[in-house]
């Protein structure tokens, strides 16, 4: 059986001991029945996991010894950025879960033209955010991974382009006749980050993917069938961890 894993932010860690947040201790304590003496790890979601046992399991809080420090625990060895297409609903949620599994590192919730839902205001946008840093824990936890994935604020897609990286293999995904099979780009191996462009349900304008092809993006197709953006932005990371080598 795992090791249970839980998170204490940084503050909670001082030296050889963590005081994990009050939900963590719950769980800790009503859902798992753990005790003192028992092993447990805790992330820190900067990259950053700590082995240690339970020294005090009280009623609101439990206090974690560390015995040793494990840095990028769970973590892929290239900093993988998914740009994806904004959408109504809870859609994008479904996209921070699996993305947050597969690798992803950093996520850039992206309005286009035929995005179906515009730029909120301030207050919404802060929620939503919050919402999706859960989602985001949540998966972290699960698959064992001790970063966080960073939830940028979400951007229109000529303020992405602006953020174009030279040092990265960028590749933008769309069914455009120019584009070529993922196999046919060349992953050199020692690249250390990979930035993907994924559009929403309806895909991006003509006019969207020739700019991002003149900033430098390599436009890459899927195929014949138009996948649901909540499938495709998983979809590609999957692809693409697999060619750099991290899923096998």
């Amino acid at each position: 059986m795992d090791t249970p894993i839980f998170y204490a932010p940084p503050k909670n860690i001082n030296g050889e001991e963590i005081i994990l947040p009050g939900d963590e201790s719950r769980h800790a304590l009503k859902v798992l029945r753990l005790k003192k003496g028992d092993r447990v790890l805790v992330v820190d979601g900067l990259g950053q996991a700590y082995r240690g046992e339970i020294r005090t399991a009280g009623t609101s809080a439990v206090k974690v010894q560390v015995h040793s420090t494990i840095r990028n625990f769970g973590e892929p060895a290239v900093r993988l950025t998914l740009a994806a297409g904004m959408s109504a609903g809870t859609k994008f949620d479904a996209i921070v879960e699996k993305g947050t599994e597969l690798g992803v590192k950093r996520f850039v919730p992206v309005v286009s033209e035929k995005s179906k839902i515009k730029l909120e205001e301030p207050r919404r946008v802060k929620n939503r955010l919050a919402r999706l840093e859960r989602v985001a824990l949540a998966a972290v936890k699960q698959c064992r991974r001790s970063y966080r994935p960073d939830i940028s604020t979400p951007v229109t897609f000529v303020e992405y382009l602006k953020e174009y990286d030279p040092e990265a293999l960028n590749l933008i995904f769309t069914p455009d006749k120019n584009a070529r099979p993922l196999e046919k780009i060349p992953f050199d191996g020692d690249r250390k980050r990979v930035n993907l462009l994924v559009g929403p349900e309806a895909g991006f304008s003509p006019d969207e993917t020739a700019a991002a092809v003149q900033t430098g993006f390599l436009p890459v197709s899927l195929g014949e069938r138009i996948l649901r953006t909540e499938t495709a932005g998983p979809a590609v990371c999957t692809l693409v961890m697999y060619r750099l080598g991290e899923l096998r």
